[in-house]
């Protein structure tokens, strides 16, 4: 007998060293769950998590963060992906990642049950990683990160907030469509190829305006030569995030599900300031229909630790530290 052949899968096949949370074609997915081991260590981590966030559902809540916390090569990332994989509830060919994780607690039924009921509704996840999608590190990138991967998911630009106000205000008119058909036949491209050089086809932006919506061409001129940069605050970021939830079924959730938060933020008094007041307004605003997932190296408290005067309370928020021996833990809880 061949020593290959005592093995499960085929020892020749494709294999990730490191798990990246912006991977997401299917056949990664699949065998991503399909050979994910969960180890009596995991099991628990599962079991806090799932346990805390199946309450949201009967109960509304502002406790809407968690804190994976754990070394490089712990398996945060990993923990963190197979989290959104579940939630979501991803097809995996003729099957669901709900479903294959269903026979990874054959053994444990009753452990299985939060997950079972925090996966009836729809999930949607955006998942990335920060460092990634960061822009300028200022003391409002955190925020500026939210609101560009939240823009980006509605199918909005995010990277320009000038372009995500143009669209959001054609969606509210119902008239998407028809401007991106008028831009296109102006312009001779797709809108969506073109808005990243959004000042460079203000022209055709201008014409598109004018026959879609019949708006004057003065009024056209002023919405595409704004002088001053678009800034948003947190309140209204929210707000948008909230609009957005209540429009869908009472069992959907939003989740922001974002690796290595803790180095990008580090000790970092504006960063932290930026992330503690977004897990404030979107966990007293949104009740529980939205959440924030982090991973870091360092546990909250570890963080925070050199200025704990100052970020009592976003360590209040993160306030459940629920770590393994290799220091991989869930943390719960934005109040």
């Amino acid at each position: 007998m061949k020593i290959q052949n005592i093995f499960q899968e085929d020892i020749n096949r494709s294999i990730n060293g490191v798990i990246k949370v912006d991977q997401s074609a299917a056949e990664v997915i699949e065998q991503e769950v399909r050979e994910y081991v969960i180890t009596k260590e995991l099991r628990k981590h599962f079991a806090a998590f799932f346990n805390f966030y199946s309450e949201s559902f009967t109960v509304p809540t502002h406790d809407i963060g968690v804190w994976i916390s754990g070394f490089f090569g712990s398996g945060k990332s990993h923990f963190l992906k197979m989290l959104s994989y579940i939630l979501e509830n991803k097809p995996v060919g003729s099957s669901t990642t709900v479903d294959m994780f269903r026979q990874k607690f054959e053994d444990d039924p009753a452990a299985f049950l939060p997950i079972d009921q925090s996966t009836k509704g729809t999930t949607e996840t955006i998942l990335f990683n920060i460092d990634v999608a960061g822009l300028n590190k200022d003391k409002d990138a955190v925020k500026r990160v939210f609101a560009k991967m939240f823009y980006n998911h509605l199918g909005y630009f995010g990277e320009n907030l000038e372009v995500v106000q143009l669209e959001q205000y054609l969606a509210g008119t119902g008239k998407t469509e028809d401007f991106r058909q008028a831009f296109a036949q102006s312009s001779g491209k797709s809108w969506e190829d073109s808005r990243r050089n959004y000042k460079f086809v203000a022209k055709h932006v201008r014409t598109a305006l004018v026959q879609a919506l019949g708006m004057s061409e003065e009024d056209a001129v002023r919405c595409t030569q704004g002088k001053q940069t678009v800034e948003l605050s947190v309140e209204s970021l929210v707000q948008d995030i909230k609009n957005f939830v209540d429009s869908k079924p009472a069992d959907y959730r939003l989740l922001f599900m974002i690796d290595e938060v803790g180095q990008y933020v580090g000790t970092d008094t504006s960063l932290l300031l930026n992330l503690q007041s977004l897990a404030e307004n979107i966990g007293s605003v949104c009740q529980g229909k939205v959440w924030i997932i982090c991973t870091g190296q360092e546990a909250i408290d570890e963080i925070i630790k050199v200025r704990s005067d100052e970020f009592s309370r976003i360590q209040a928020r993160f306030n459940l530290d629920s770590r393994t021996p290799n220091n991989t833990g869930a943390n719960r809880a934005l109040k």
